[in-house]
């Protein structure tokens, strides 16, 4: 956990990088810094050369800026002004971001899709393998698991409660903060985890549960999207997701995406024991009706779920003459 918290303090956090830096910026660099200050929400989304001339600086200065600060690269600098404009903005401002006049709803659409593959690229390109195996680890191996998650992140805590419970027992989910829940959580055990699931804008009464939680110690998990959140420090294992900026009602596809990996490892880890819980669900679904249709294919045992299933994706099913 003591390298989260340092890794929050070193990497994302522009404004307490520019204040330690300040002393040292030249002129130029540091007519730069000024600007970004005063402007980040707008530079935030700025090329370098828009940056540079909207500065009144040369593009080599805003080239060397982002090292000056420490940061790897333009687009690093960028992303942490992002991650601060993602806690900053408000329902409102999202709104207002959209284009107006006489963007059509296709135009919206394509827009709006763009973003979500961005996101999820972004998700690829950032995913740790080892932060995700020791997230993996911890969910397999704890007794109790439960699930908070609140306001528009709700359907992603119920999302990722559904598929664990396929998969194994002991899991719970909290949609809505109560007083009820510090007594849940001051109940729990060793062997048990909290998982936090909260994107900019953090929800306060989640923070106060896992204040509350890691105060007693319990072992905490959480999803989240940048290094600036403030369920970091508190989690010994975090996964990233990030959402797009300017959604005022926020974006899922990406953390659905990182749920669905997280429950498919989980399940092939299980092995037998998850295949005997989805087994008996199956069972209770057929028993209840739940589900439409549902009627297999006319042929011997299970040699057509056999051939579905070792069928390379995309090939089509071989045709036989009536």
């Amino acid at each position: 956990m003591n390298n989260l918290i340092q890794m929050t303090s070193t990497q994302g956090d522009f404004f307490t990088r520019l204040r330690a830096a300040h002393s040292t910026l030249s002129p130029k660099t540091l007519a730069v810094a000024r600007f970004v200050e005063a402007h980040y929400l707008d530079a935030a989304f700025m090329s370098t050369r828009e940056l540079a001339e909207a500065a009144g600086v040369s593009l080599a200065t805003v080239v060397r800026f982002p090292r000056a600060l420490g940061y790897r690269d333009f687009d690093a600098l960028r992303a942490a002004l992002q991650d601060q404009v993602n806690i900053d903005l408000t329902g409102v401002e999202r709104l207002q971001s959209l284009p107006s006049g006489n963007t059509s709803s296709a135009a919206l659409l394509r827009r709006i899709i763009d973003e979500e593959m961005e996101t999820l690229r972004a998700l690829a390109h950032n995913f740790s393998e080892a932060q995700f195996e020791r997230f993996v680890d911890n969910l397999h191996d704890a007794q109790q698991v439960v699930i908070l998650g609140f306001r528009y992140v709700a359907p992603l805590a119920d999302y990722l409660a559904y598929s664990l419970n396929k998969i194994r027992p002991g899991i719970e989910v909290y949609t809505q903060a109560d007083s009820t829940l510090y007594d849940r959580i001051a109940q729990l055990e060793d062997t048990d985890i909290v998982l936090g699931i909260g994107f900019a804008r953090y929800p306060s009464d989640l923070i106060h549960l896992l204040h509350f939680a890691h105060a007693r110690d319990r072992r905490i998990l959480c999803i989240t999207d940048s290094t600036l959140s403030p369920l970091l420090p508190l989690a010994h294992v975090s996964l990233f997701s990030r959402g797009t900026i300017q959604d005022f009602v926020g974006s899922l596809a990406a953390p659905g995406a990182l749920i669905n990996c997280i429950a498919s490892e989980l399940g092939r880890r299980l092995g037998d024991k998850a295949m005997s819980r989805l087994a008996a669900a199956e069972k209770a679904a057929q028993a209840g009706g739940i589900y439409a249709g549902g009627k297999p294919p006319a042929r011997t045992g299970d040699t057509w779920r056999k051939s579905i299933l070792r069928r390379p994706r995309g090939t089509q099913p071989e045709r036989h003459n009536e």
